[in-house]
C-alpha cells in the first residue's frame, strides 16, 4: 500500500489498550496531548531528556485539569520508535498454553521433561529418568510429529524424534515454555504436524550468580550453577550442571551434563541474539528399543548456535537468523564390558547428524486508517540436514573415522537433503478483532514440494476474554531412521513421503485478577500417517504411509495465584480420541496415546518461610503392548503423586522433594517400568 495512508501526525490522547495500540506509533509523528504554555516554559530551562519525562508524567494530571481557552499547543521534539519484531523475549503470537516463570517457580518439577508434562494436550512418554530418553508428543500424535525450538530456532533432530528431548539446557536457565499449534507455527515459517515448543531463555537485566546442589535415592546428584552479567549493553547469562544416577534398577545408570551461553546487545539500530549450547548423555538402556535384548546403552553428544539479529530498515521490522546443530549418538545393543555379545552382532551403531539454516523474515504496516491496521510479514528460509552413519544413509563415496572413539569405527553411509521455503502472512487489527492469513511452500531436494496454509480469528469482547478460531495445513517430512533403519527387527523405506495434517481449533481464554481459565478444541485429519508397523502374525517392523487417522480432542483449565496462603493452583483435563484407518495393522507408535489426563498442582505457604508444593497426574492410555512371550498387554491407568517443601532463608532455599509417593508401578512405553518412590533433598542460593 501507499506511504501516503499513514498519517504524518498522531495525536496520543489516551491508550485504549487494544493489541494494535502500539503499531499506530511506528515511524510516525506523535503528539501527546497539549500542555499549558507555563508548564512548557519552566520545564524548557531543563535538559531535553528532562523534558520528555516531566512532561509525559504531568500530562495526565495538569494539561486535562485545564479548560482548553487556557492551554497553548506545543509541539515537542520527535521521537523515532522502532520494534524489532519477534524476539525471544516476547510471547510468541499464537500460543495455544504458556508456562510462565511464575509457573515454573511453583510447579514441582526439576526436569524440562516434567515441566513439559504440565502443558495441556502435551504427553512425554519416558523410557528411564532425568530426561535421558523421552518422547515429546501433543494431541495424540507421534514423537516425530512435534518440533522444538529454543529461542525460535527448529533445533528437532533430524535422525529421530527420539532425540528431541536432548536440549542442551538446564531448567535454572528457562524463562518460560510455549505450546504451539500446527497453525500458529505455519506464521513463522515451520511446518509441523502437530505443533511445536518453545522454550525461551532470557538474560537478567542484573548481575546475579544461581547454584542449586542436590542428592537423592539411586545414587543420584545434581549440581546447577548460572551466572548473569550486564556488560555496557550485554546481556549475557550462562548456566552449566551435572547430573548423575546409579539407577533405579539394573542398566538405568547415567550421566549427563549441560552448557548454555546466550547473550543479548541492544543498540540504536536494534537487537543481536546468540547462544550456544552443548550438551553429554551416557545412559544404560535396559530393554529402551527391544525387550529381546534389554542390555543396551547410549551415548549422545549435542551442539547448537544460534545468532539473530533484530533491526528496523526503513519501515520494516527485520529479523535474520543463521542457526546450525550437531548430534552424536552411538548406540550399543550389548552394552560394551557389561555383556558378551553374540558372534552375529556386527558392532555398535554410529550416526552425526547435522542440521544448519538461514531465516530472513520482515514485516510492516501496510494498512492503517481510523478503523483498521494492519501488518504484512514475509520470510524465506534455506535449511540443509545431513546425517553421516554405519546404519543410515546410502553408500558413500569414501568412508570417515569416527572420532573420540576407541578402536576403529567409520562412517560408511549418509545422505543429505536441503529445503527451501518462502512465507508470507498478511495481518488485520479492526476494533476488537484480530485476523489473519499466512501461506507457505517449500521445495525440497529429496522428496516433492509442499506447502501449508492458515486463516485465523481472535476476538475480544471484553478486555479479559479471547475468544479465537484457525484452520490449516501442515506436513512432516520422514525422518532419516524412518527411511533408513534396518536390524534383525525393522526394515524402513526409502520411498517414505511427507505426511500430511489439515486441522482446527476454537479457543477461549479468560484472564482476570488473580483467575485465568482456558478451554481449546482441535480436529486434524492426518493422511498419508508415517508409522512403523506390522501384521498381527508378524515379528518384523516396516516403516510405511498407511492410510488416515482423524483426532479430535479438548482440554480446560483453570488457575490461580497469589503471594498469600494459595501461591499457585492449577488445574488442567486433557481428552483425545483417534480414528484410525489401520487396515489391520498393529502400531508401534502412532496407534498409542493418551486418551485422558488430570493435571493438578498446587503451592501454598503455611508460613512465611516455608513452601509445600504438590502435583498430581492421571493417565489413561489407549493401546498396548507385546511382551517377551508374544501376549498382548493393554496399558493400564496410573494416578503420580509428587510433592516438595521448601524453606526459604533469607537467599537460601532448602529443599525436600519426592516423586511417586504413591509407589506405582506403571509404563510410559510397553515393559520398560519407570521407578517407585525417589526422593532428593538440596539447596538453592541466590549470590
Amino acid at each position: 500500500m501507499s506511504n501516503n495512508l499513514a498519517p504524518k501526525v498522531f495525536r496520543f490522547r489516551r491508550f485504549c489498550r487494544a493489541s494494535y495500540a502500539v503499531f499506530r506509533s511506528l515511524h510516525i509523528e506523535v503528539t501527546i496531548g497539549r500542555v499549558a504554555t507555563y508548564i512548557a516554559d519552566r520545564q524548557m530551562r531543563k535538559s531535553a531528556r528532562t523534558v520528555a519525562l516531566c512532561l509525559m508524567i504531568m500530562m495526565a494530571g495538569k494539561a486535562m485539569a485545564q479548560s482548553d481557552d487556557d492551554l497553548e499547543g506545543l509541539t515537542l521534539p520527535m521521537v523515532s520508535i522502532t520494534a524489532s519484531g519477534d524476539t525471544a523475549q516476547s510471547p510468541t503470537e499464537g500460543a495455544c498454553a504458556v508456562l510462565t516463570h511464575h509457573d515454573i517457580q511453583h510447579l514441582s518439577a526439576n526436569t524440562i521433561g516434567q515441566l513439559l508434562e504440565m502443558l495441556p494436550s502435551v504427553d512425554v512418554r519416558s523410557r528411564g529418568v532425568g530426561d535421558m530418553q523421552g518422547d515429546i508428543t501433543l494431541r495424540g500424535g507421534t514423537f516425530d510429529q512435534v518440533v522444538v525450538l529454543l529461542n525460535g530456532i527448529n533445533i528437532s533432530d533430524p535422525q529421530t524424534g527420539h532425540h528431541n528431548l536432548d536440549l542442551p539446557i538446564d531448567l535454572a536457565m528457562v524463562e518460560r515454555i510455549e505450546l504451539l499449534s500446527a497453525s500458529a507455527l505455519v506464521r513463522y515459517g515451520v511446518t509441523a504436524f502437530c505443533g511445536g515448543i518453545n522454550i525461551v531463555t532470557v538474560p537478567s537485566s542484573s548481575d546475579r550468580v544461581r547454584a542449586r546442589l542436590s542428592a537423592g535415592s539411586h545414587g543420584t546428584a545434581s549440581a546447577a550453577l548460572r551466572g548473569d552479567k550486564r556488560i555496557g549493553r550485554w546481556n549475557i547469562a550462562a548456566t552449566g550442571a551435572y547430573n548423575r544416577s546409579d539407577g533405579y534398577r539394573t542398566n538405568t545408570d547415567y550421566r549427563n551434563a549441560n552448557a548454555l551461553l546466550y547473550a543479548s546487545r541492544r543498540d540504536t539500530l536494534g537487537t543481536w541474539q546468540m547462544q550456544l549450547g552443548g550438551q553429554i548423555k551416557d545412559f544404560g538402556s535396559q530393554a529402551f528399543y527391544s525387550l529381546k535384548y534389554p542390555d543396551q546403552y547410549e551415548a549422545t553428544r549435542t551442539l547448537t548456535a544460534a545468532l539473530q539479529r533484530q533491526q528496523r530498515i526503513g519501515r520494516w521490522n527485520s529479523e535474520m537468523a543463521l542457526y546450525g546443530r550437531l548430534h552424536r549418538d552411538r548406540f550399543e545393543l550389548f552394552r560394551q564390558g557389561a555383556v558378551e555379545p553374540p558372534s552375529w552382532y556386527g558392532g555398535h551403531n554410529y550416526h552425526l547428524s547435522s542440521s544448519c539454516g538461514a531465516r530472513l523474515r520482515a514485516s510492516r504496516l501496510n494498512l492503517q486508517n481510523a478503523a483498521m491496521q494492519g501488518r504484512l510479514t514475509l520470510g524465506i528460509e534455506y535449511r540443509r540436514d545431513g546425517i553421516i552413519s554405519n546404519v543410515l544413509g546410502d553408500s558413500l563415496a569414501q568412508k570417515r573415522r569416527v572420532l573420540f572413539e576407541n578402536g576403529e569405527h567409520y562412517y560408511t553411509l549418509g545422505c543429505s537433503r536441503h529445503r527451501g521455503s518462502a512465507f508470507a502472512e498478511q495481518s488485520l487489527y479492526v476494533g476488537d478483532w484480530e485476523m489473519a492469513a499466512a501461506a507457505l511452500v517449500h521445495a525440497n531436494s529429496a522428496m516433492p514440494s509442499g506447502y501449508g496454509y492458515s486463516l485465523s480469528a481472535s476476538w475480544h469482547p471484553t478486555p479479559a476474554l479471547t475468544l479465537s478460531a484457525a484452520i490449516g495445513r501442515s506436513d512432516r517430512q520422514p525422518t532419516f531412521t524412518d527411511l533408513y533403519y534396518h536390524s534383525a527387527t525393522q526394515i524402513a523405506n526409502p520411498l517414505l513421503h511427507s505426511e500430511t495434517s489439515h486441522s482446527a481449533e476454537f479457543a477461549a481464554k479468560y484472564h482476570k485478577g488473580l483467575w485465568h481459565a482456558s478451554t481449546d478444541i482441535y480436529l486434524r485429519r492426518g493422511t498419508d500417517i508415517i508409522d512403523w508397523v506390522r501384521q498381527p502374525d508378524e515379528s518384523v517392523w516396516h516403516s510405511m504411509n498407511h492410510s488416515r487417522i482423524d483426532a479430535i480432542g479438548f482440554d480446560m483449565n483453570i488457575g490461580y495465584h497469589s503471594d498469600k496462603f494459595v501461591r499457585y493452583a492449577d488445574l488442567t483435563y486433557c481428552y483425545n480420541t483417534i480414528d484410525k484407518e489401520a487396515k489391520g495393522y498393529v502400531s508401534q507408535y502412532a496407534l498409542d496415546y493418551l486418551r485422558h489426563k488430570v493435571s493438578a498442582n498446587i503451592a501454598i505457604s503455611p508460613a512465611k518461610p516455608l513452601v509445600v508444593k504438590a502435583s498430581l497426574a492421571y493417565h489413561y492410555r489407549i493401546g498396548g503392548y507385546t511382551d517377551l512371550s508374544g501376549t498382548m498387554i493393554k496399558y493400564s491407568p496410573v494416578c503420580i503423586i509428587n510433592a516438595a517443601i521448601e524453606y526459604h532463608l533469607k537467599k537460601w532455599i532448602f529443599f525436600v522433594e519426592a516423586s511417586n509417593l504413591l509407589n506405582r508401578i506403571y509404563y510410559d512405553y510397553g515393559g520398560i517400568p519407570l521407578p517407585g518412590t525417589t526422593w532428593a533433598a538440596g539447596v538453592n542460593t541466590d549470590f
